[in-house]
């Protein structure tokens, strides 16, 4: 990292196939976003209660498999990125979105 950058930290909320059950809270990501986004087509959903923080960019960071230097799934619609967002900050303010410690 440039000694004259300060890092940003951003939150990172995990995407699972696995679906939410009583010790984990998840807003489904639709098929027809996942599709554009890249995924498979199985049920996804984002894990709103549990979450990391990190700095970026952090050189741990693995790209995207079989697309060497990309490291971006894409966009979330607006939408949906607001319905994740709020759902995460309801359950951080709470105490209920645990930080996993990697």
């Amino acid at each position: 990292m440039d000694p004259g950058v300060s890092p940003r930290f951003v939150v990172i909320l995990p995407i699972t196939h696995t679906p939410p059950d009583h010790a984990t809270i998840g807003v489904e990501i639709p098929p027809k976003v996942g599709k554009a986004l890249g995924l498979d087509d199985v049920r996804s959903c984002v894990i709103v209660s549990e979450h990391n923080i990190d700095e970026w960019p952090n050189a741990g960071w693995a790209p995207i498999p079989g697309r060497p230097g990309v490291f971006s799934y894409g966009f979330i619609p607006p939408g949906l990125f607001a319905k994740v967002k709020a759902r995460f900050l309801e359950l951080y303010g709470t105490g209920r979105s645990a930080r996993a410690r990697r």
